[in-house]
């Protein structure tokens, strides 16, 4: 008779657990989010932070930009998934109105 160690299951379990876990992949994410949808337009969602018009949006500054937002996931990519708008990709050289700083309360 063959017993099984208590490390065999724990491996076993990890295995599984690994393997079994759901990854959020690119695909998950949802589509690039355009300017000219109504969701970009309500937030004022801009692809190039350096396009946007400083007199009509008094609020923005040069160093802001989603890839600084609290509401964009950490990652290194040129397009990133952004809470604000369903986890939509928007680019991390993008700005919107309702910018928040990362890590800020």
């Amino acid at each position: 008779m063959k017993f099984i160690t208590r490390r065999a299951i724990l491996l076993a379990l990890g295995l599984v657990a690994t393997v079994g876990s759901p990854r959020r992949s690119a695909a998950a994410v949802g589509a690039l989010l355009g300017e000219n949808e109504p969701a970009a337009k309500a937030i004022g969602y801009v692809a190039n932070a350096r396009m946007v018009d400083a007199k009509a949006n008094p609020g923005y500054k040069r160093s802001q930009t989603c890839a600084t937002c609290a509401f964009i996931k950490f990652g290194t990519g040129r397009q990133r998934a952004c809470s604000a708008v369903g986890d939509r990709l928007v680019e991390s050289a993008g700005w919107c109105k309702i910018w928040k700083l990362r890590g800020s309360k």
